[in-house]
């Protein structure tokens, strides 16, 4: 069975609590009162599925799994986990369709870009749209409301991301996830001046971003439905990126850097960080971007589960002025502290986001190159435990030898 109940968890309670609230008219089944948003919420977070599969998708096939053990006579935790076992199979057996988001850049039109292939997405970059997404997205931005798109800016350049999945959730997820990688190897170069902001609205630290709608479309460019994805921190009155600028070796970088992924053992790991770094950068909310890049750190160090002076030891490792560098991140540890647990910001959060992200970005250039030939994630954050005495690791080296050559004995 690809399904179970996690550990830790007491699923008759949350049983009882859907029972109590079902109504069950021969065929038709309904909940009443508030509280079902609420239990379904919690039943999702207790189930888990083997199968790699989107979390979207996953809580999906949990609710549509629920509602048919919902609909026996008697809700029990055996029918639901065997019927929303039931319908992940169903999902895996399904066979896969084609996809395309279409979105925008601020990138300068000027530029040529190269079609692009991430992690089983095509994306491909156009200074004018193709006319068969062109109507239908057309259509739609036509009607929709002025605060969600926004005006039309002249030389928008064009994305067009193709994929296959079994759903339309996974297919953008799968979409998304590609081209945030890609736009993370982007920034992780371009993100590279300190601008402050005197008085007036911050702008999202990363400098290429998308456009406020990414439109879904089948293999015939039409629109899936009404379906859309908007996006809250886009370029509205960010300036283009030109790549073709000669201080920007941005797409020759990108080719070494993605070769580089390639051989890297650990790499969906790297590439998670590249992902969680870009996202945390889009948000004109400095506050929250501070908290969501020292869960990045945390994560590329090692440490998401582990005291904060591990955190600060291992982020420290990449200088050479060791101290002064766990000076800055003791006092930036204290800054996330009080924000979390106080809600309270600072005037120069400028500052210490600029601080936080300059360690982010070292972790991810010790990480994407892997020169050390490390296996994971977990070994290369090991790794930074080392001490920075040559000599005190030559003495390491030889207590392990003496060590061997005892055992050989």
């Amino acid at each position: 069975m690809t399904v179970k109940w996690k550990n830790g968890f007491n699923p008759e309670l949350i049983v009882e609590k859907l029972s109590s609230i079902r109504t069950l008219d021969g065929e038709k089944l309904s909940f009443t009162g508030f509280e079902y948003n609420e239990y379904i919420s919690v039943l999702t977070t207790m189930i888990e599925i083997s199968e790699n599969i989107p979390i979207e998708v996953s809580r999906e096939l949990i609710v549509k799994g629920f509602h048919e053990a919902a609909r026996k006579t008697k809700l029990t935790q055996k029918n639901i986990i065997s019927l929303v076992d039931k319908a992940v199979r169903t999902h895996l057996g399904m066979p896969e369709e084609g996809y395309s988001l279409v979105t925008t850049l601020n990138i300068h039109s000027s530029n040529i870009l190269p079609r692009y292939k991430v992690n089983g997405c095509t994306l491909l970059f156009y200074k004018n749209l193709p006319k068969k997404y062109l109507a239908t997205r057309q259509q739609f931005l036509s009607i929709a409301p002025s605060w969600l798109v926004g005006p039309k800016r002249a030389s928008e350049y064009y994305l067009v991301a193709h994929a296959s999945e079994k759903s339309t959730h996974a297919a953008v997820g799968k979409m998304l996830d590609a081209i945030d990688l890609l736009r993370g190897i982007w920034n992780l170069q371009a993100n590279k001046v300190m601008v402050l902001s005197f008085g007036e609205r911050k702008k999202p630290i990363n400098q290429v971003l998308l456009g406020e709608v990414h439109t879904l479309h089948g293999k015939d460019g039409k629109n899936i439905g009404d379906m859309y994805w908007h996006q809250s921190e886009n370029f509205q009155d960010h300036r283009k990126v030109d790549f073709s600028n000669d201080s920007y070796k941005i797409l020759e970088v990108t080719n070494i850097w993605r070769d580089a992924l390639k051989k890297n053992i650990y790499r969906k790991d790297v590439e998670l960080g590249i992902v969680r770094y870009v996202r945390a950068l889009d948000s004109r909310d400095y506050d929250s971007t501070f908290i969501k890049l020292w869960s990045v750190l945390e994560y590329l160090t090692g440490t998401l589960r582990d005291r904060y002076d591990k955190t600060i030891r291992r982020a420290s490792f990449l200088y050479k002025d060791r101290e002064y560098n766990r000076l800055v991140l003791e006092n930036l540890r204290q800054y996330r502290n009080k924000s979390v647990h106080l809600g309270a910001g600072e005037n120069n959060i400028d500052t210490h986001v600029y601080q936080l992200k300059s360690y982010v970005e070292q972790l991810l250039l010790f990480h994407i190159p892997n020169s050390f030939g490390l296996k994971s994630l977990e070994e290369a954050s090991r790794f930074m435990d080392l001490q920075h005495d040559k000599e005190a690791l030559k003495k390491q080296i030889a207590f392990c030898q003496a060590g061997i050559k005892f055992i050989g004995e």
